[in-house]
């Protein structure tokens, strides 16, 4: 005797010939599965509820061809790109701010591709975290560069080369133009962790929706 689930299912495989096969499977598994679950009685009500076999395929159809998922009754809920979830961005922001602690230069470059690739963040974002370092440096080195031209223009210098008189308590060209490097590579390592702290803040409360609007 074939019951009114098989018939359904049955019906419903007839359906979905036309749907792609790994979306039909999950339709056809998700709908099998439940009503395998319940007695005869509630087997039916409930496939009253699901409705005919071919609107549901129709709907299928149309979510495929304009690239929308919706919701089809006992079907599974639609995979959602890697990419697209929070548990990416947070591990992208995380490699990012120590990932070249880790693994030097190559655990960063990991971490700006990540970035990059996530969609919960806004262009601009992550541009900001990534470039945000680099140009902190080159400004910071700019202003050493100019310090270091304007203490050898007033004459400081070094060894043989000191200036007669010279105060030697006075820092040189040399000292201002190293002292800039060095605090060009602290400033650098102080703001590839901000970069990624400040990419998991923006993070907060937000769905890759989100990142379309202005």
């Amino acid at each position: 005797m074939i019951t009114a689930a098989a018939e359904y299912l049955t019906r419903l495989d007839a359906a979905l010939r036309d749907v792609p096969h790994g979306i039909a499977s999950d339709i056809r598994a998700g709908i099998a599965e439940e009503l395998s679950s319940l007695e005869s009685d509630a087997a039916q009500a409930r496939i009253a509820q699901l409705g005919d076999p071919e609107q549901i395929a129709r709907e299928v159809m149309d979510a495929a061809g304009q690239a929308t998922p919706v919701a089809v009754p006992g079907s599974q809920a639609p995979r959602v790109p890697l990419t697209r979830t929070r548990g990416f961005a947070i591990a992208a922001a995380i490699t990012l701010g120590a990932g070249g602690f880790v693994v030097p230069i190559v655990g960063w470059f990991a971490g700006v591709v990540m970035v990059l690739m996530s969609a919960m963040w806004r262009t601009w974002e992550k541009l900001v975290a990534v470039l945000l370092p680099f140009v902190t440096i080159a400004l910071v080195i700019a202003a050493s560069v100019l310090s270091a031209a304007v203490a050898a223009e007033s004459g400081g210098g070094s060894g043989e080369f000191a200036a007669p008189g010279a105060n030697p308590l006075v820092p040189t060209w040399y000292d201002v133009g190293l002292m800039g490097w060095h605090s060009a590579i602290l400033v650098g390592f102080v703001l590839v962790p901000v970069s990624g702290l400040w990419l998991l803040w923006r993070l907060r409360g937000r769905t890759p929706l989100d990142t379309t609007r202005a």
